[in-house]
C-alpha cells in the first residue's frame, strides 16, 4: 500500500510478491488437481464409489464417493465459479455434527469454507456426493478451535459461535459434502449495487476471520476478491474534491466507497502483518487520499512506516492518528512509542556529532584513557629531539674550544 496516489486506482496496480507467490501457489494447485482428476478419471465407476481416494497425494485430503455425479459432459466447477452446496462437519470418529449448512452459495477458491472442502469441490461432478477426511492443515490449523469462538460462518449477518468440543492442532475432521449445481461468476459491472455491496461485505467479514486466525495471506486473498466487485461503477463514485470531501452521490454509492475504503484498511493491516510493506502502504495512501482523518488509517500508516525504518515520517503519521481520535489508547501508545524512537534517534545523531567533532566529553565516573594520543606523542619526540640537538650543539662547541 503505497502512499501518493489518486483515490480507488485498481487494486491490480499494487503488484506485490506475496500476488506472485499466491499465483505460483494456486498454478501448482490446479496441476496437482489436474492429474488426480486425470488419475481418477481412469477408474472404473465401481472402484470410484467404494474406495477412498488421496486427493492431493499427501494423505491429508481423503474422498469417498457416496453417489457419482453427472459425468456426462465431464464438466467440473472452476475456480470463481458460484457454487450451490450442502454440507456436515464433525470430528473425526464422534457421531455429533457441529456444522451443517443446506444449499449455500460459495464462490469456489475464495476460501469461504474450509480449505479441505474448497479443494475437494474442484473435483466433483455437479450432482455428487461424498465422504471427506481432512487433515487439520486443511481445517482449523494449528489454532483449532475453541467453543465460543466465532466460526466464520459465510452468508450469516451475525457471528456463530461454535459450541461442541474443543478442536485441537491434531484434529482430523469427518465432512459430508453435495455438489448442487454452479454457474459462472458474472460480470460485476452488470450486478446491482446491492448486490455487489452484499458479496464485497461477505468476503470482507470472512477476510477478518482469516486475519484472526494469523492467516494474512489468506486474508489478503478475500480482502482482494471483496475489491473485484466493490470497485467504482463508471460514472458513479466521483474524485474528492480538494478539501477532501466528496461531490454528493447516491446514499447507495456513497455506501459502496465507504466499504471499499474499510476493506483497503483491512487489506493494509494485514499486508503489515505478512511484511509486505510497500503494498500496504499503498493500501492505506488510498484510504487517507478520500479520508484524510482517517484515525485506523492513520495509524497503520504510522506502523507501517516504523516497519520500514522511516520513522520521522512514523511520527507525523502517528501524531495525526492520535488527533483524529484523541481517546484511542491504541492511537496514544503509538504516539509513545514513535516519539521514544524519535528521542534515540537524537541521542545517538548528537553522540555520532560528537565523536565527529572530537568534543565528546569524558562521562562522568569514568577512568580517562592513559594511552597518550598520536599528538602528545609527536610533541613529546619533537621536544626531545630538540633537547638532543642542544646538547650535541654544546658539546661540539666546547670540543672546538679545547682543540684551539
Amino acid at each position: 500500500m503505497s502512499e501518493e496516489e489518486n483515490a480507488l486506482v485498481n487494486q491490480s496496480e499494487s503488484s506485490s510478491f506475496e500476488d506472485l507467490a499466491s499465483a505460483a501457489a494456486h498454478e501448482i494447485e490446479e496441476a496437482k488437481l489436474a492429474e488426480v482428476a486425470a488419475a481418477e478419471t481412469e477408474k472404473s465407476p465401481e472402484s470410484k464409489a467404494v474406495e477412498w481416494q488421496d486427493v492431493l497425494g499427501s494423505g491429508a485430503l481423503l474422498k469417498k464417493i457416496l453417489k457419482p455425479g453427472d459425468e456426462s459432459e465431464g464438466l467440473r466447477p472452476h475456480r470463481s465459479d458460484i457454487l450451490r452446496i450442502s454440507y456436515e462437519l464433525k470430528i473425526k470418529g464422534e457421531a455429533d455434527v457441529f456444522e451443517k449448512r443446506d444449499n449455500l452459495k460459495i464462490y469456489l477458491g475464495d476460501n469461504e469454507i474450509l480449505q479441505g472442502l474448497d479443494l475437494a469441490l474442484t473435483l466433483m461432478y455437479r450432482g455428487e456426493e461424498c465422504l471427506l477426511q481432512i487433515a487439520p492443515r486443511f481445517a482449523y490449523g494449528d489454532m483449532g478451535l475453541k467453543p465460543g469462538e466465532n466460526q466464520g460462518l459465510i452468508g450469516e449477518n451475525t457471528p456463530v459461535h461454535y459450541a461442541g468440543p474443543a478442536i485441537g492442532p491434531e484434529t482430523w475432521l469427518e465432512a459430508r459434502l453435495e455438489l448442487h449445481d454452479w454457474c459462472e461468476e458474472p460480470e460485476h459491472e452488470t450486478l446491482p449495487i446491492a448486490e455487489r455491496m452484499e458479496i464485497g461485505t461477505r468476503r470482507r467479514a470472512r477476510g477478518n476471520w482469516w486475519y484472526g486466525r494469523g492467516e494474512a495471506q489468506l486474508a489478503v486473498q478475500l480482502y482482494r476478491r471483496a475489491l473485484d466487485v466493490l470497485d467504482e461503477s463508471e460514472g458513479g463514485i466521483s474524485e474528492p474534491t480538494p478539501s477532501g470531501d466528496f461531490v454528493p452521490t447516491t446514499d447507495d454509492l456513497q455506501a459502496l466507497l465507504e466499504e471499499r475504503l474499510r476493506v483497503h484498511n483491512n487489506m493494509a493491516a494485514a499486508q503489515l502483518k505478512a511484511g509486505v510493506y510497500e503494498a500496504a502502504l499503498q493500501a492505506v495512501t488510498r484510504v487517507l487520499t478520500c479520508q484524510p482523518h482517517n484515525a485506523k488509517a492513520l495509524y497503520r500508516k504510522s506502523r507501517i512506516l516504523s516497519a520500514m525504518g522511516r520513522n520521522s515520517e512514523a511520527l507525523e503519521a502517528a501524531k495525526a492518528a492520535a488527533a483524529a481520535a484523541p481517546d484511542d489508547s491504541g492511537a496514544r501508545k503509538e504516539l509513545q512509542r514513535c516519539e521514544q524512537r524519535a528521542t534515540r534517534d537524537r541521542s545517538v545523531e548528537r553522540r555520532l556529532a560528537k565523536r565527529m567533532l572530537g568534543t565528546q566529553a569524558t562521562p562522568k565516573g569514568a577512568v580517562p584513557d592513559k594511552k597518550p594520543s598520536k599528538a602528545k606523542m609527536l610533541m613529546w619526540g619533537s621536544l626531545l629531539l630538540s633537547l638532543l640537538v642542544g646538547v650535541a650543539s654544546v658539546l661540539v662547541y666546547r670540543y672546538k674550544i679545547q682543540a684551539q
